[in-house]
């Protein structure tokens, strides 16, 4: 299961103890993983913790974190990232998303998918369909992520519609979102089908900015994830909240929840860390919570 390369990899590190950390859809495979990891002479042990992405990366003195799932993000020290492919073939939901599509369609997905994304895509042009893509600040060719749509950016002057094969809304909703066009987004394995409104998210932003219009003061949120720790733009934001006026106080923190937030008396929040904490879960704050470019 676990490929040659990685464990080579493991191997390299010269550490028998390997923290295994997976995103909550492969936490299934724990026991499996485990299990190959001592038949290869490992000590495993499985984080518990929930794992938001690549940029939310654990490790444990004296061990290699194994991280499944994601591309690499973040380069740091006795780390080993097994990206993971599903296998699933997507020409089905490339089939079935077809009717919805523009004539020239920007095709992204996870990197579960990379490497059945070329069906999609044969599949698409047969049926007379322009298909583009790019690479993020971060992903590659066909790679989406949610804090990172780059690549959707590059090409939306060029498309008329997105296709995003894959989980969640999180990943179509930036591509909306940044992008301003119309997403259809379709799951491979349940073939359920989401067409993602722009619109509806920049009314969401609109709401976000004007519940934070009359705010005198701003907590400023920085993550101590490392993926999601970004002190440069925190300050940058501080700086221009003063420059206006406006009372600052910089909150460090791991993880921003609705109750983490509540102790804090300021007026609004901007968050630093992952978008989806606002884009998601911005209707149950108290507070407004804006991101870095609506303030």
């Amino acid at each position: 299961m676990i490929p040659e390369e990685v464990v080579r990899e493991l191997k390299g590190k010269k550490n028998a103890r390997v923290l295994v950390q997976l995103p909550e859809g492969l936490k299934t495979k724990a026991v499996e993983i485990a299990g190959e990891l001592r038949q290869k002479g490992f000590e495993p042990i499985v984080s518990g913790d929930l794992c938001f992405g690549a940029c939310d990366l654990k490790t444990l003195k004296g061990a290699t974190t194994l991280h499944v799932g994601h591309s690499e993000f973040v380069r740091q020290e006795n780390v080993v990232y097994w990206e993971y492919d599903y296998g699933q073939g997507l020409v089905p939901a490339a089939e079935k998303a077809l009717p919805l599509l523009g004539e020239r369609v920007g095709l992204f997905t996870t990197v579960q998918h990379l490497k059945k994304i070329g069906e999609a895509k044969k599949f698409l042009e047969g049926k007379g369909k322009t298909v583009l893509t790019a690479a993020g600040k971060t992903t590659r060719d066909y790679q989406i992520l949610g804090c990172d749509a780059a690549g959707a950016v590059k090409i939306k002057g060029g498309v008329d519609s997105f296709l995003y094969i894959g989980g969640g809304r999180f990943h179509p909703i930036a591509i909306a979102y940044y992008t301003g066009k119309p997403v259809v987004a379709i799951d491979p394995f349940s073939l359920e089908l989401q067409e993602i409104d722009s619109a509806v998210w920049e009314k969401d932003r609109a709401l976000r900015q004007t519940k934070a219009m009359n705010a005198s003061s701003y907590g400023i949120l920085v993550s101590s994830k490392p993926g999601q720790k970004n002190w440069n733009l925190a300050e940058t934001i501080k700086k221009k909240l003063e420059s206006a006026g406006k009372e600052t106080l910089v909150i460090y923190l791991e993880n921003i929840t609705p109750d983490t937030l509540l102790p804090y008396g300021v007026d609004a929040f901007v968050v630093t860390a992952c978008p989806r904490i606002v884009v998601d879960d911005w209707k149950s704050y108290k507070k407004a919570v804006l991101l870095p470019e609506e303030v």
